[in-house]
């Protein structure tokens, strides 16, 4: 990998042979360094801004498109396509503040077919900095949790030992917000229901976002329901969790963290696939 795309503490395991090319992407580095600079200001300044992360899934998603996660009975939905509202997600998409993409040619060419634009910033800044941890260390003393329940539920359990909050620089996360870890496309009235009567109670001032495609009918309303800034980290979640494929864009490095005989990971749904590892796990005992 050209290293016009190398982020400190950060390793992309096998990436596409794209990534040799440092004419993929020149303004790499300027966006990482302005994206930075975006959202602590959004913070900061009370922008309440959501950034929205697109993807093939979403892609997929957002089009009828019934493959990989986008799939009917796989994970963001059960019902089929004819049955579901989608106008919702299609209105409410577009709607966030700031976007952000893989920079290979096929992602971007998805969402420029989608948007019509160029996004803000590459999703690789996003993955890079969960990775290497900075926006757990430089955004705010008040930093907020949205992903499915397990997962979060998870990441609870784990931050009650010290070694894991050393391991990420955090003392804590200020508030745990969940949705059902399946088919939360289904009933997106519910899911948004169910997530506003918790986030109004709720008192964090940036919210890192994990919820899969349902976020395409739900993140842009979230700064309604709390006014804070909302940032769509995707598997970053599962890093948080200790259940990361290290394969993902700069997850090299990630030490997944285990907790021995506490907690039935079997309730997990750990995005490995067929090609992927959790790497040398760190079982906390």
């Amino acid at each position: 990998m050209d290293s016009l795309y190398s982020m400190p503490k950060t390793l992309y395991l096998q990436p596409p042979d794209e990534y040799n090319n440092p004419e993929l992407y020149i303004q790499f580095q300027e966006k990482l360094a302005l994206f930075k600079n975006d959202i602590k200001s959004s913070i900061s300044n009370n922008k309440f801004d959501s950034y929205y992360k697109f993807g093939d899934g979403d892609y997929n998603f957002l089009n009828k498109i019934p493959e990989g996660s986008a799939k009917p009975g796989k994970r963001a939905l059960k019902k089929s396509y004819e049955k579901l509202n989608h106008k919702p997600f299609l209105d409410g998409y577009i709607q966030n503040n700031k976007f952000a993409c893989l920079i290979t040619y096929d992602n971007l060419n998805k969402f420029k077919k989608m948007f019509n634009i160029m996004p803000d910033y590459p999703s690789e800044v996003i993955y890079g900095l969960i990775a290497n941890k900075w926006l757990l260390r430089n955004l705010s003393t008040k930093i907020g949790l949205i992903g499915a329940k397990p997962k979060i539920n998870l990441i609870k359990e784990l931050m009650e030992f010290e070694e894991y909050k050393n391991y990420l620089g955090l003392e804590k996360f200020n508030d745990y917000i969940t949705i059902d870890q399946n088919f939360a496309c289904d009933n997106l009235e519910k899911t948004k229901k169910n997530i506003k009567k918790q986030l109004i109670k709720s008192t964090s001032e940036v919210y890192l976002v994990g919820i899969g495609h349902v976020k395409s009918g739900l993140l842009h309303e979230l700064k309604n329901y709390k006014k804070a800034t909302y940032l769509d980290i995707g598997v970053g979640i599962d890093a948080l969790a200790g259940v990361v494929n290290i394969y993902r864009p700069y997850f090299g490095l990630w030490q997944n963290y285990r907790i021995k005989n506490k907690f039935n990971y079997k309730k997990i749904d750990i995005l490995i696939n067929n090609f992927g590892s959790l790497g040398n796990v760190k079982v906390i005992k």
